[in-house]
């Protein structure tokens, strides 16, 4: 059994570094991206679940349609097994205008290609469905946790309740920051991705 997660940049670990030199860079130095892939989240969660192995597949910059083509190609590959428990982390669903499928196809493409695999969908800091009125919240996917909430949302609750900064080289209550970046803008430090991986693993260990 191993954990193998997709996504975007909150999956690949950006915001990890202290230096802030990488902030804005997706495409950073092999150090930096070693340092990201094995500090974010699938770590964390994989040592919850016993310290089993995982593979982090986010990539910096990827939106819903190239996350769908990585976990078409792993399985295609045969690279993922039954045993595996695959978690894919959406990123915002309206990132590229050129994108062939609409938000929910890309979604129903996703969860035909995982049936019979053990999978969780979650929201990284935007909910997928948000403007989809098309879609019935209630009726998805029981692998979907929370489709209202975002891992972001997790962030902000724990910051507020804890007044610690779990965001990258310590900005502060980043969704009011006052050159109107939105979340997305930012990402979690080294904090905020244990809180997330904490997250996920009690989001599903009953579910396993």
């Amino acid at each position: 059994m191993r954990l193998i997660c997709f996504g975007d940049s909150w999956t690949a670990g950006h915001g990890i570094e202290n230096n802030t030199e990488y902030k804005e860079t997706a495409n950073a130095p092999i150090f930096i991206e070693k340092l990201r892939n094995q500090n974010s989240w699938p770590r964390w969660t994989s040592e919850k679940l016993g310290g089993i192995e995982y593979v982090n597949m986010g990539v910096c910059g990827y939106g819903n349609e190239y996350i769908f083509r990585e976990i078409e190609s792993a399985i295609n590959h045969n690279f993922v097994e039954k045993t595996d428990i695959i978690i894919v982390m959406f990123s915002y669903p309206y990132r590229y205008t050129g994108d062939t499928y609409t938000v929910i196809e890309v979604y129903n493409k996703i969860e035909n290609i995982l049936n019979g695999y053990k999978h969780f969908y979650f929201n990284s800091f935007f909910p997928t469905f948000k403007y989809e009125t098309e879609i019935d919240i209630k009726e998805l996917s029981s692998c979907f946790i929370n489709p209202n909430k975002t891992v972001s949302d997790v962030l902000k609750e724990y910051e507020l309740n804890n007044d610690i900064s779990v965001w990258e080289h310590n900005s502060r209550l980043v969704w009011n920051d006052e050159q109107n970046f939105y979340e997305g803008d930012y990402h979690p430090n080294l904090l905020g991705y244990k809180i997330i991986g904490q997250y996920i693993y009690e989001s599903i260990t009953d579910k396993l």
